[in-house]
């Protein structure tokens, strides 16, 4: 084998790269099967043409081959593959070529064919109504079952056990989510007991309606702003000071910005509890908030560039309590400070200067004293003038 391939293309072993490539360009249109239709011979050669141009022209294949010395010329490879494809090929052919006869066994055969397509129909069709029907007949017993479940709640609501019936129904919800009818009733049974609170809180029937918003407070995450007030509120009426402090700091907890809620708690911590601790403690809060939303708004000049106009009242409340507080605990000078802020806030308001009177009389310092007595009695305040007499003569 070491000359076959040589001799297929007519060359010697010497032949150079260039020789051998014009070689099979030469045979190869020689033997081309579009030149030669239906010639085996020609297929067959052109075949060999390519297998030996396809080692020669590579150098390492070359190589290889010229080492491999063997006494006979190469044949065609016995294509498995193509030999197996070949056979089913004239095996089908020769199957076609058997005419199909339409007789008694044909019909027989298509029938059995229809009848087995109509059991297995028929069975599919009895499987699924089945199952459908057995799939509603469970829809309908837990359709059932909620509606009573339902009914059962409304009762138990309508006999005034509302946190009862609020609890039953927010577990149904929780454990059906996709029945929509849990869902409906508790809310609404929400909107009803509200609607109870405060129609009795309209009425001033202070303790029904604490006790309705009671119930109402746990189904509420979190507790709604204007339950929290109302309760507030109720308690206040009440005398329940303790407790409308309790309300009123939830609040705050909520809404640590708040400072009209500061407030409220500063005034009852100094009003009804006498606690002016906690009372300053919550003051000092609102001061702080005061000079943070003003420098955020003005910048740190506030005070030159603020229109006292604009300052919500809530702020000179803040320095008016404030300035109480410290007077209380004799810290006079905190005390005429704050007195001072609720005068540039409101610069017409008499009980700013009232306030700052009564500081210096108490022991504080009198540096204004006698402006405030006068700007009192411009302010409408007759009585300043025994004071003006006695201080400022």
């Amino acid at each position: 084998m070491e000359s076959s391939y040589y001799i297929i293309l007519g060359l010697e072993p010497s032949a150079t790269a260039t020789e051998i490539r014009l070689a099979y360009k030469k045979l190869a249109m020689q033997y081309h099967p579009d030149r030669n239709p239906g010639s085996k011979d020609a297929e067959e050669m052109f075949k060999l043409i390519n297998e030996a141009y396809h080692v020669l022209s590579d150098p390492l294949k070359k190589t290889r081959y010229d080492n491999h010395v063997t006494p006979q010329a190469p044949t065609a490879p016995v294509d498995t593959w193509q030999e197996t494809k070949r056979r089913k090929y004239w095996q089908w052919k020769q199957a076609q070529q058997q005419p199909y006869v339409i007789d008694k066994n044909y019909f027989k055969i298509q029938g059995l064919a229809f009848l087995v397509f109509i059991v297995i129909a028929g069975f599919c069709f009895a499987l699924v109504h089945t199952a459908y029907y057995i799939s509603a007949q469970e829809r309908k017993a837990q359709w059932d079952e909620n509606t009573s479940a339902i009914s059962k709640i409304k009762n138990t609501f309508s006999s005034g056990r509302f946190a009862s019936a609020l609890e039953h129904a927010l577990q149904l919800k929780q454990q059906n989510p996709f029945e929509f009818r849990f869902t409906i009733v508790h809310d609404s049974l929400i909107d009803v007991l509200h609607a109870l609170a405060d129609t009795a809180f309209k009425k001033q029937q202070f303790a029904e309606a604490i006790t309705l918003y009671r119930q109402l407070q746990p189904f509420e995450d979190p507790s709604h702003i204007e339950i929290l007030q109302r309760m507030a509120m109720c308690q206040l009426y009440l005398g329940n000071y303790s407790e409308a402090l309790q309300s009123l700091k939830h609040l705050h907890h909520q809404d640590p910005g708040n400072l009209q809620l500061i407030y409220e708690i500063s005034m009852i911590n100094l009003n009804y509890l006498d606690n002016t601790t906690e009372a300053l403690h919550y003051l000092d809060l609102g001061k702080k908030l005061f000079k943070q939303n003003l420098t955020d708004v003005y910048g740190e000049a506030f005070m030159l560039a603020v229109n006292p106009k604009d300052v919500p009242d809530v702020y000179f409340a803040l320095f008016q309590a404030r300035a109480r507080v410290h007077l209380k605990q004799k810290n006079f000078s905190e005390a005429y400070q704050d007195c001072n802020w609720g005068i540039y806030l409101r610069p017409n308001e008499l009980a700013a200067y009232k306030l700052r009177i009564e500081v210096a009389l108490a022991g504080g310092s009198q540096e204004s004293l006698c402006s405030d007595l006068k700007q009192a009695l411009r302010l409408g305040e007759n009585t300043a003038k025994k004071l003006i007499s006695r201080k400022c003569s």
